[in-house]
């Protein structure tokens, strides 16, 4: 009877786990009602702390995960924005450099009465003494390290049928920049640091219970017969505990979705932990046909399966769990010594995203994780890096659900990249940390590739061979690589990427002309590249650069930079002033820092798709976001405001995609889908200052899938103005615009001083003349739009006609709470920062939350370079205001 019920029950909690991504029987995550509090302000015994009744009404109530500096900011401790000018630097306080207590009741359910109960920390920053009802349970010299997953096993401690009380001390990271420091969250040159170094809690704190066994850690590999995608082989693992100090058998049972079933015996001795492997030889049940495939996003769907795993002893299920697995194989292979090219099942992939950053305080939400993924998916990125920065299980969960791939591994700059500094303590701490990622991350569908190191390989050779062992025995089925640059290994050999720069601004003709394969140009696979600052727009500055030290050298705005190399924007407004012309204020300045970001951006990406498989095969902009609100390496600044680096990065890679070679002068198609197109028609119009066309051209091509191809050079037209542009524009056969691109190029040819190149830029000799611009012969704009409201967002269909005789340069869409409110954000323009010929239309769509808008009447204000508002035309709703302010 036993039997017959325990079939029925556990399809029925497998049934219950399949709509969401991970479940387990019991999980009891502490997130909140947790206290906290400085052990300098309460310096009372820990025995007392971790009692019951113990008396914290004076400490400050947190949720899990945070650091220090989080808890008190949510408890707002603080009279000041901590972003505000230099304000960060009020945060330093003697108490940070002290340990601080976290405290948490909790009781357990009824149900778990009598069942080993395991206490999981993850993300302990950087060591702790932890106390259970007045009990210590572990010490520091244990409880050490952020990226570690340590259980402890507290069934002696745990109180089943009452309250109980778990209280962590946790001290701070001292120097974890430093070559000798801990090792621990490690920012280099990004920000400067808070002042308790991200101490605290910056992970889950779970409890979990298992009667007697318990299984964790599935992992699901695949294999297909490549390149046929018809029969994917599956292997399936998972670590297997005995709890107890009898041996015990138990039966592991294993369904992948709801029909393929397996099971297999397993005897286990007392306390002992063993990986137990089902293979589709063993198995043949695991050789699938026609599987539900994970891609990622734009090369198919991103479909995912369910691994459903339980250990039954004596008939009884000690626990369960689901979670979402990718039917997918990832490899990778080296083209030459200085290029990899990275495969998604049997397909070779151009990677083109950007490098992720945490909040400064590490403080999480799901939602801006969610909004900023979208953003990431909205630019046509296809990867994320982290660089040793782990996030949550949501994060990982939201990539694998949107098809975006994930690069991460092991960091720069401080003691990460020193091992050969480290001694026995630190070393154990690094390689548990090993462990603990490769369990787990290895069975996310999203993630493509794991780096050993960052900057460099592991500087002592055992470190690696330790590291690979670990990835071994542990079956990450990723490619490996020992280092985000190019340096050779002394163990796993070349990387096949690199790491060469610039990180600083350069002009779009230098991606095209690095023809000696020393720096950034298109070739290989550039981990971490970037153009330098991002100047966000006005109305970002002014949340966190106070109005009176809006200058590009005030100490508030060079504090905003980043540090060392990076400490201030002046190559950046070097180039601005000799290409542009001399900024009359801050929102002129700011305006056409718009346009430099945006040329810059999209010229790196589109080289890197034009040279795509000619040994480019990668590009990863550094980075993606800003830990706070800053001036340098971010795609959308902290607000999540899109600007110009955003669009041009956007428009660099669209998936089928019109480009101008800055180098041959030519007109190309880049096609990042995986099937051809035929009859593709492509038109260049050249344009002066004034509007006159200068040169028209269309022609036919077809292109292969996830190509490139150059289909026509622009001729050199020496009666045009030193500014004019150039639209391309590409059709489908149906007549379906699929990508316009416009240009604005100079006669005067920019020209790079190779020589005096360094690590972080290469200067110029000769600057492209834009001043031009300034200039530009007005024009008059028509705007209405639509809107389409839904119960959750809304879509607005914007039609913007340029009805003047000039091109209407650089036209910015945004998207107020009503006349007179902000910026609706995070928000989705479908294009932006767009040129229009004379008489051209172009119809925009911007797509919000409800919630975001706050309950306003939307209101559209646009603005143009050259822009005549007077005589400009907008509906109801709708407004114009200057695109380059003269102040």
């Amino acid at each position: 009877m036993k039997k017959i019920i325990l079939a029925f029950v556990l399809p029925l909690c497998f049934c219950k786990a399949f709509g969401q991504a991970r479940q387990e029987n019991f999980q009891l995550i502490l997130k909140d009602d947790w206290r906290m509090q400085s052990a300098v302000t309460d310096a009372s015994p820990a025995d007392q702390i971790s009692r019951e009744n113990y008396d914290t009404h004076s400490w400050y109530k947190v949720s899990v995960p945070t650091t220090f500096i989080a808890g008190l900011l949510a408890n707002k401790v603080y009279d000041f924005d901590p972003f505000m000018g230099r304000n960060l630097q009020k945060l330093k306080d003697e108490k940070l450099d002290k340990p601080w207590w976290f405290r948490r009741e909790f009781t357990l359910p009824t149900a778990e009465a009598g069942k080993n109960v395991v206490l999981r920390l993850h993300g302990i920053n950087y060591k702790a003494n932890v106390w259970l009802n007045g009990v210590k349970i572990a010490d520091s010299t244990k409880i050490k390290g952020p990226f570690r997953i340590i259980q402890l096993d507290v069934t002696k401690q745990i109180n089943h049928t009452g309250n109980n009380v778990l209280a962590i001390e946790i001290t701070r990271p001292f120097t974890p920049n430093k070559a000798k420091g801990d090792l621990a969250i490690d920012y280099a040159d990004w920000i400067p640091y808070p002042p308790d170094y991200n101490g605290g809690i910056v992970n889950n704190v779970e409890i979990k219970t298992y009667d007697k066994v318990g299984v964790q850690y599935p992992l699901v590999t695949t294999h297909f017969d490549l390149p046929s995608l018809s029969m994917a082989h599956l292997t399936v693992d998972a670590q297997v505990t005995n709890y107890t100090n009898t041996a015990q058998d138990a039966v592991i049972k294993g369904r992948i979705n709801t029909d393929i079933t397996f099971e297999q015996k397993v005897h286990l001795k007392p306390r002992e932990s063993k990986n137990v492997t089902f293979s589709p030889d063993a198995f043949k049940q695991l050789n699938i046909t026609n599987p539900r495939v994970w891609w990622p996003w734009q090369y198919g769907k991103p479909e995912l399966n369910k691994i459903e795993l339980s250990a039954v002893v004596g008939e009884k299920v000690s626990n369960w769990l689901s979670e979402n697995i990718g039917i997918r194989q990832m490899d990778s292979k080296l083209l030459d010594n200085e290029s990899r090219e990275f495969i998604v099942n049997g397909k070779p992939i151009l990677l083109r995203g950007a490098a992720w950053s945490p909040d400064i305080f590490q403080r999480r939400s799901a939602e801006r994780q969610e909004q900023e993924v979208k953003l990431v998916r909205d630019m046509n990125m296809n990867i994320i890096r982290s660089e040793g920065k782990m996030e949550d299980d949501n994060f990982y969960d939201l990539c694998d659900k949107y098809g975006m791939l994930v690069m991460t591994g092991w960091m720069c700059c401080g003691v990460w990249q020193h091992p050969e500094h480290w001694d026995a303590e630190e070393r154990k701490v690094a390689m548990a940390s090993d462990s603990s990622v490769m369990y787990w991350l290895r069975n996310k569908a999203s993630l493509l590739v794991w780096l050993n190191g960052s900057d460099m390989p592991p500087t002592d050779t055992t470190v690696e061979r330790d590291y690979l062992n670990i990835e071994k025995a542990l079956k990450w089925p990723n490619p490996v690589i020992a280092t985000a640059d190019g340096r050779k290994s002394k163990v796993s050999g070349y990387s096949g990427v690199k790491m060469l720069g610039p990180y600083e601004w350069v002009p779009p003709i230098y991606w095209e002309t690095d023809s000696t394969h020393k720096f950034g140009g298109a070739w290989s696979v550039a981990t971490e590249i970037s153009p330098g600052p991002s100047i966000p727009t006005y109305e970002s500055l002014i949340k966190f650069i106070p109005k009176d030290s809006l200058s590009t050298t005030s100490a508030a705005w060079l504090y905003h930079c980043g540090t060392g190399s990076f400490g201030s924007t002046k190559v950046f407004d070097k180039a601005l002033t000799e290409r542009y012309g001399q900024s009359a204020g801050i929102k002129n300045y700011v305006a056409k820092a718009q346009a430099q970001d945006y040329e810059a951006h999209r010229a790196m990406m589109e080289a890197y798709g034009l040279k795509k498989y000619q040994t480019a095969t990668g590009v990863v902009q550094w980075m993606l976001s800003n830990p706070w609100p800053g001036l340098i390496w971010h795609t959308y600044d902290y607000y999540l405001y899109p600007a110009g680096t955003y669009f041009g990065i956007k428009k660099a890679m669209e998936p089928l995609h019109v480009m101008y070679s800055y180098k041959t002068n030519e007109v190309a198609i880049v096609n990042s889908y995986l099937k051809e197109f035929t009859s593709l028609e492509v038109k260049a119009t050249i344009y002066d200052i004034d509007g006159t066309v200068k040169y028209d051209k269309s022609a036919t091509a077809a292109i292969g899938a996830d190509a490139s191809k150059a289909v026509f050079a622009l001729p050199t037209i020496k009666e045009i103005s030193p500014t004019y542009f150039v639209r391309l524009q590409l059709t489908d056969q149906t007549g379906k615009v699929e990508s316009i691109n416009w240009y604005w190029l100079s006669k005067t040819a920019e020209v790079l001083n190779w020589k005096k190149s360094n690590w972080y830029t290469t200067p110029e000799s000769v600057y492209a003349d834009y001043t031009a611009l300034q200039g530009i012969p007005k024009t008059t704009l028509k705007l209405s739009h639509k809107e389409n409201a839904g119960s959750d967002s809304t879509t607005h269909i914007v039609t913007i006609t340029n009805t003047g005789k000039t091109v209407a340069f650089f036209v910015h869409l945004r998207a107020l709470k009503g006349k007179t409110g902000d910026d609706i954000l995070p928000v989705i323009f479908s294009d932006n920062y767009i040129s229009l010929a004379p008489g051209e239309t172009r119809v925009l769509t911007c797509t919000y939350k409800n919630k975001d808008a706050m309950n306003a009447a939307p209101y559209f204000q646009t603005s143009a370079w050259n822009l005549d508002i007077s005589k400009s035309n907008g509906d109801q709703g709708a407004g114009f205001e200057e695109g380059l302010p003269a102040e």
